[in-house]
């Protein structure tokens, strides 16, 4: 019986918790919309462009021509201009011939090299299937003939953690503010010293940017130990600047620390507040790109992904880690993440005292 009871007590706690139960219940609902809606039922596209940039003048002069009219495939004159093409998703990989590739034809032995995309390298896969077939004469194919291999910016050996780390980093930096915010600030309202807090004279100011600065710095470092691990374990390069790598990984975390101080300074339970921001985190999760690329989702994910801050900063650290893009390609994400960093931070500046007050 006093099992019972006390079983009974904490469910009337749950119940009594209006925030707790809502999103104890819409948790699961957005878990299987999510599961149901999120993955396509059809991974083929058939109007992926790959672009070419030869190093071989052989084969610029032989295959070049034929490869124009097919449609499907867009030739450069730089290997710069193709990876920036890369990277504003003009097209969908980047084909290198290298040099001597004529010559190893001719001996059945010769190599194609195909650069993901950084947001979509499931399309890489299908693209060097279809990459040796325009080395084929009147219709037939000769990929017996040609070999293709995925590979990085640098020519190593591509690895699919390639494109997960970065998406990772800005995952675990975030995540990691939503928990620090709940028991940073909920945890302070429950033992009162939020209240002592605010009778000082310290400005409103300085405590909210006090608790983004110290947020920024715990998500930055977890974002970083990702990194470094990545580094040391799986292979991953960092082939961008390390300091825009550093300031796009401050910038994320910065991005969302406004929207979790909203959110939690309104909280009194640091439990309610941590399942509140679990319920807001866990979907950006699946519909920021950061494990399933966000072109091959159902429209009505891809319309969702816009709404999220961490779709920003994936698509950036990706630009910059995986292959090297120069800043200026990055221009909309940056400028995207500021928006939601300013706007968020000075709504947050401005509602948190009514809010810790009620």
């Amino acid at each position: 019986m006093n099992a019972l009871r006390i079983a009974w007590k904490d469910l009337k706690f749950l119940l009594r918790s209006r925030t707790m139960l809502v999103m104890s219940l819409l948790m699961p609902i957005l878990m299987m919309l999510m599961m149901g809606y999120i993955f396509p039922k059809d991974y083929s596209d058939t109007s992926v462009k790959m672009g070419f940039y030869s190093e071989d003048p052989l084969f610029s002069l032989v295959a070049i021509p034929k490869m124009a009219k097919s449609g499907k495939v867009v030739v450069y004159k730089s290997r710069k201009e193709m990876l920036d093409a890369l990277a504003k998703g003009q097209i969908a990989a980047a084909v290198v011939v290298p040099k001597g590739f004529m010559q190893n034809y001719t001996k059945g032995n010769a190599t194609l090299e195909v650069i993901p995309s950084p947001s979509n390298p499931q399309a890489a896969i299908m693209i060097s299937k279809m990459a040796a077939s325009f080395m084929g004469r009147e219709g037939k194919s000769e990929e017996k003939k040609v070999k293709v291999k995925l590979v990085g910016v640098g020519g190593e050996d591509f690895s699919y953690y390639q494109f997960m780390a970065p998406g990772m980093m800005a995952m675990i930096a975030i995540m990691s503010v939503a928990s620090g915010l709940a028991a940073s600030i909920t945890r302070e309202r429950e033992l009162g010293t939020l209240d002592g807090l605010m009778v000082t004279p310290i400005s409103r100011s300085s405590i909210v940017v006090g608790k983004i600065l110290a947020q920024t710095v715990r998500g930055v470092v977890q974002a970083l130990i990702v990194l470094g691990t990545s580094m040391l374990l799986f292979g991953v390069r960092v082939h961008g600047n390390i300091l825009e790598t550093l300031l796009l990984l401050i910038l994320s975390t910065f991005s969302f620390i406004g929207i979790g101080i909203i959110i939690t300074a309104g909280i009194k339970e640091q439990e309610t507040a941590q399942l509140t921001m679990m319920t807001i985190t866990f979907p950006m999760m699946f519909f920021s790109g950061v494990f399933f690329p966000i072109d091959q989702m159902p429209k009505i994910a891809q319309y969702i992904s816009k709404i999220f801050p961490l779709t920003y900063a994936a698509d950036a650290l990706r630009k910059n880690v995986v292959i090297g893009s120069s800043i200026d390609l990055m221009t909309f994400d940056i400028t995207v993440l500021l928006l939601f960093a300013l706007l968020t931070s000075v709504l947050a500046t401005i509602m948190f005292p009514k809010l810790v007050k009620e």
